[in-house]
C-alpha cells in the first residue's frame, strides 16, 4: 500500500504531488482536509481542469461515462466526489464498490477523479486500491501534546493574511478557540481586519478574540476583576436585559470564587511575593488576562477587598429576603464593585 502524504507535509509543498487520474484527500480533521481539497483543486486548474462538485450520487454511469469522455468543446475536468456516510446511507466509495474498483483498473486519460473523503475506511476495497495506485492525502487529528503542528498551520493560516502571531499570541489565540483550527482561521481574519502592523500580540487577540453569543457572564466577570469598568457596565447593561433570579446568584457565586482568586493574588503581592508567584493563585485565569489583573491587584488593599466582598454579601443577602428586580441589582453589583475595585473609571460610563 502506498505511503499516503500527511496534509500538513502537502500543504508545506503542494507541487511534490505527482499528476495523476485519480486522488483522495481524506482525514478526520476536518479544517486540514478541506484546507488540503482546496490546495489541490487550485493545483488542477492551473493545469486546465474545470472542477465540477458530485454530490448525493443516485448512479454512478452518469459520472464514469464523463469521466472516461473526453470533453468535446472544453478542456478536461476534475470530479470531486463527496465521499460521506450520512445516518444508514453509505458512502459512495461503498455503495458503487464493484464501478469505482473496476475505474480504478483503467482509468480515464484526461479527466480526472478526487474523493473527499470524509469517511474512508482504508480496509475496504475502493481506498485500499486507490491508495496502492494512486496520491493520497490523510488530514489526521492533531494529537493534543502536538503544539508544534498545530503553530505551524495556524502561522500558515497568518501567513495567507500577511500576519505573523508572536508566541504568546499564539498560546492566547490556541486557548480562546479551544485548538479548533477552523475557528483560529475565522479569528485571524478577524485579527487581519483590527491588527495595526504584522505582527500580532497577545493583547491583539484578548481584544479581537472575545465572548460570542448573548451569555457574557464570564466576559462580566473577567471585565470586573482586570479594571475594564466600561466593558463591565456594557456586559451588566446586556445581561439585564434577560436577568433572572436564578442566572443572577449563578453569576454572584462565579464572582466570589473570581473575587477570591484576586484577593490571593493581591495580598501575596502586598507580602511582597513575586508577579509570577503571586499569579499562581490564579490557575485558571487566562494568559491574555494576567497582566490586567496584575495591574488591579497592586492597587488593592485589605480594606478595598473587604469593602468588594461586603458588595456580594449584601446582594446575597438581598436575593434572599427582598426579592429585589434582577435586572436592578445586577446593574447595582457591578457598579458599586467597579468603583470599590477600580475607582475613577465608572464615572465615564453611563449605563442606559
Amino acid at each position: 500500500m502506498a505511503k499516503s502524504i500527511p496534509a500538513l507535509q502537502y500543504l508545506r509543498k503542494p507541487e511534490d504531488l505527482p499528476a495523476a487520474p485519480v486522488y483522495a484527500v481524506y482525514g478526520d480533521e476536518d479544517y486540514l482536509r478541506r484546507r488540503a481539497l482546496s490546495v489541490l483543486c487550485d493545483h488542477l486548474k492551473k493545469r486546465g481542469l474545470e472542477i465540477k462538485r458530485v454530490h448525493d450520487l443516485d448512479s454512478i454511469a452518469p459520472l464514469l461515462d464523463e469521466l472516461r469522455s473526453p470533453n468535446m468543446f472544453g478542456g478536461a475536468a476534475a470530479f470531486v466526489v463527496s465521499n460521506r456516510r450520512e445516518g444508514p446511507r453509505h458512502e459512495a466509495s461503498s455503495r458503487f464498490k464493484e464501478e469505482f474498483a473496476a475505474y480504478l483498473e483503467k482509468p480515464g486519460k484526461r479527466n480526472v477523479l478526487v474523493f473527499d473523503a470524509a469517511t474512508w475506511q482504508r480496509n475496504l476495497t475502493v481506498p485500499k486500491r486507490l491508495e496502492e495506485r494512486f496520491p493520497t492525502v490523510v488530514a489526521e487529528e492533531l494529537k493534543p501534546w502536538d503544539f508544534s503542528a498545530w503553530d505551524q498551520i495556524v502561522q500558515m493560516q497568518a501567513g495567507v493574511h500577511g500576519l505573523t502571531l508572536e508566541r504568546d499570541a499564539m498560546a492566547a489565540l490556541k486557548e480562546a478557540v479551544g485548538s479548533s483550527l477552523a475557528r483560529a482561521e475565522s479569528e485571524i481574519a478577524k485579527l487581519a481586519l483590527l491588527v495595526k502592523g504584522k505582527q500580532v500580540k497577545a493583547a491583539d487577540v484578548a481584544f479581537a478574540c472575545g465572548y460570542e453569543g448573548n451569555d457574557v457572564t464570564f466576559a462580566l466577570c473577567d471585565a470586573i476583576i482586570t479594571g475594564d469598568s466600561k466593558s463591565a457596565l456594557l456586559h451588566a447593561s446586556k445581561m439585564a436585559g434577560k436577568a433572572e433570579t436564578g442566572s443572577i446568584l449563578s453569576f454572584l457565586g462565579l464572582l466570589r470564587f473570581q473575587l477570591a482568586t484576586l484577593g490571593r493574588v493581591a495580598l501575596a503581592l502586598a507580602q511582597g511575593a513575586p508577579e509570577q508567584t503571586a499569579l499562581s493563585s490564579a490557575p485558571r485565569l487566562r494568559e491574555a488576562l494576567k497582566p490586567r489583573l496584575l495591574k488591579v491587584a497592586k492597587g488593592l488593599g485589605r480594606t478595598s477587598l473587604v469593602q468588594a466582598l461586603g458588595v456580594l454579601l449584601a446582594a446575597d443577602e438581598d436575593m434572599k429576603s427582598a426579592a429585589p428586580d434582577p435586572a436592578a441589582l445586577l446593574i447595582s453589583v457591578v457598579h458599586r464593585l467597579c468603583e470599590t475595585l477600580h475607582a475613577g473609571q465608572t464615572k465615564a460610563v453611563s449605563v442606559r
